[in-house]
């Protein structure tokens, strides 16, 4: 570094330029500076004659360096950032304390190797000038009272939603719960006033894949939820606040939430006055002030992660939000790993004789989600109240919760009831003895019973009337109707042994088919394809067994495996009309790779199939916006896409 770089900057009222000041100072404050500064140190710079000098170079260079100073002065109190422009402006020396933090950030040097008084580099005087005056105050007067925020309030407002739509709540177009599921979500909840706040967390949750919609509904995913620690939802969450467009909300943009949020970490157990805070913060970026004070800092205070005083005025990040802004800004799990043992199991559940659950909210999530599974949520507070009823039961019957695993998520094991009420007991005695009282073997269309006298009294009963049943023993019966045999079984009031659950749809559930072969698609896409081979072998053993035990089962599932194609190898022109056939019978779009006639290499086409005719197929063409005929042996591989098509009236040959 020339000399000519180290004498440009100077102290205004000593004339010592910034080389010099530092050079009054001993070795280890120079090692300190650095520290504190995350300067970098010449190597062996004590061992040489002219170490110290290259040592000062440096520093002078680094410390004068715009970002780096800009940052220290924004992480500075706001007391010592006011006794650091009183100086350079007046002259008037900090007191001890704060001379030794300034001290030790190089920000202030001693004008003499005595210490006798301090002054700060031209340098560092000018960037103070970037600040108004008006601002460096921001720090609360003593005595600043701040309305108490709740432990743990934005996981357990999100808990609280995930927890209403485990039974599926409806929802608009637009994606958001409709007015009436809008109130389902508050009802009773102690975490959630306010309309916005609710579906702003829903659809925090939504983006996360954490909530799926099928038919209008939107459910809880709970594999997805249970797949990650406890914690993960609410990191995930604040992830989003502060990531996404939000603008539907009136929040400010997402680099202000950002940006605000880091500055209030870096201020951690300081309380601010608002006003000057964010006028500090507009000097280093330009704030949406407003929004931010009107919109986004209020929704913190709601859920917890900072408080306020009654007037909104002051501020200061709660333990809560100290913990979920370190881990998100800092990329540090490990430092906050103390906070979330609160969330670790062990918490009681307390059964009432009226079936009623209580059980505190500030717990694991996973475990309120598997209770919601079993039992009506009726209240959410400090403690999480739900219902267990004879319809709750039969519903996680055919979620295909087993007794058993019921019986677990209540406190009790089979043979040990005496932690439970009797109605408890004898309820799920009932439905354990129901469960099974008639059963179908789908494949040949048989419904068997226990017994003959249920058997005769199937075949009485008015509502079951459109399935036909016929007697072929005395306690088996034929369908030779067309109704659905689970449904109108259930709704007479029986109990049949809830069905296979296989990974493949089988129940018309399009939406969740699409969605498995979407996320299959995303492993395919990230070259992660090794890791689905565990995963074809299961389902390849599966469809073995399901071959094995019911045929006409195997025949409906094999029509859909095509549609697992995900790899490059030549697709088989069977497999290839099953898929396009199968897109055109729901309006599905599909990416075919096709070699046009006057071509040399395939093309990626995304279609819209609507018929097979001979030897061609009549699809949208979005490339070209116009329905095309593609031949069906220049179709090398077809994907089918998670999105839905469109058939206009216009056909051409391509």
């Amino acid at each position: 570094m020339p000399d000519w770089c180290i004498t440009q900057t100077t102290d205004r009222m000593t004339g010592q330029p910034h080389f010099q000041l530092l050079s009054h100072c001993s070795d280890d404050q120079l090692r300190t500076i650095c520290e504190r500064r995350k300067l970098p140190i010449p190597l062996r710079w004590d061992d040489e004659a002219e170490g110290r000098k290259r040592l000062l170079k440096t520093m002078v260079f680094h410390l004068e360096d715009n970002r780096h100073l800009t940052d220290t002065l924004a992480d500075l109190r706001s007391e010592a950032l006011v006794a650091l422009k009183h100086l350079s402006q007046d002259g008037k020396q900090p007191a001890a304390e704060v001379a030794r933090e300034l001290l030790d950030l190089g920000l202030i040097l001693p004008t003499s190797a005595a210490f006798e008084a301090y002054t700060v580099a031209e340098r560092i005087s000018d960037a103070l000038e970037d600040f108004d005056d008006t601002a460096l105050s921001f720090t609360a007067p003593e005595g600043v009272k701040l309305r108490a925020a709740e432990p743990y309030r934005f996981s357990l407002a999100l808990s609280s939603v995930l927890l209403r739509c485990v039974g599926g709540i409806r929802v608009l177009k637009g994606g958001l719960p409709a007015k009436k599921e809008l109130q389902q979500l508050m009802a009773r909840n102690a975490l959630l006033q306010d309309e916005s706040d609710a579906t702003l967390l829903f659809t925090l949750l939504h983006r996360l894949g954490l909530l799926w919609k099928t038919e209008g509904r939107v459910e809880t995913l709970l594999p997805a939820v249970t797949a990650h620690p406890p914690r993960w939802v609410a990191e995930r969450a604040f992830a989003s606040l502060l990531e996404h467009d939000l603008k539907v909300w009136g929040m400010p943009p997402a680099e202000d939430r950002h940006f605000l949020m880091q500055h209030l970490l870096e201020r951690r157990g300081q309380t601010l006055a608002v006003g000057p805070f964010l006028a500090f913060l507009k000097t280093l970026h330009p704030l949406e002030e407003d929004r931010t004070r009107e919109v986004f800092l209020p929704f913190l205070g709601r859920m917890g992660l900072v408080a306020l005083d009654t007037s909104a005025d002051h501020i200061t990040l709660t333990p809560h939000g100290e913990s979920l802004a370190h881990e998100y800004l800092l990329r540090d799990l490990k430092g906050t790993e103390a906070h979330w043992t609160s969330l670790e199991p062990g918490h009681p559940l307390i059964i009432q004789p009226t079936l009623e659950l209580l059980t505190p909210l500030l717990q694991n999530p996973h475990r309120l989600l598997q209770l919601a599974q079993v039992a009506e949520v009726e209240a959410l507070d400090t403690m999480a109240t739900f219902r267990v009823s004879h319809e709750s039961l039969v519903r996680a019957l055919d979620l295909g919760v087993t007794m058993e695993e019921i019986r677990a998520r209540l406190g009790a094991h089979p043979g040990a009831f005496s932690s439970m009420p009797q109605p408890l007991v004898h309820l799920l005695e009932e439905i354990e003895r129901r469960v099974g009282e008639v059963e179908l073997a789908q494949g040949v269309h048989l419904v068997r019973t226990r017994d003959k006298q249920l058997a005769d009294e199937l075949r009485l009963r008015p509502e079951l009337a459109p399935l036909g049943l016929k007697p072929i023993s005395d306690t088996v019966l034929e369908i030779h109707g067309e109704g659905n045999a689970q449904a109108l079984l259930k709704a007479a009031g029986y109990l049949p042994r809830p069905g296979k659950f296989l990974a493949l749809s089988l129940d018309q559930d399009e939406d969740l088919y699409l969605w498995a072969l979407a996320a299959l698609a995303f492993v395919e896409e990230k070259g992660m394809a090794a890791h689905l081979d565990p995963i074809r072998q299961m389902v390849r053993n599966g469809l073995q067994r399901l071959h094995d035990e019911d045929p006409v089962r195997f025949q409906r599932v094999s029509r859909r495996i095509p549609m697992l194609h995900l790899g490059h190898d030549d697709q088989p022109a069977e497999e290839t009309m099953r898929i396009l056939e199968y897109a055109a019978g729901h309006n599905l779009m599909c990416e075919l790779t096709y070699l046009p006639p006057a071509a040399h290499r395939t093309q990626l086409r995304r279609t819209t199939p609507r018929e097979i005719q001979g030897d061609h197929l009549i699809a949208f063409c979005h490339l070209h916006q116009e329905e095309m005929s593609f031949r069906l042996t220049r179709i090398q591989g077809v994907k089918l896409l998670n999105e839905r098509g469109w058939t206009p009236g216009h056909s051409q040959v391509g």
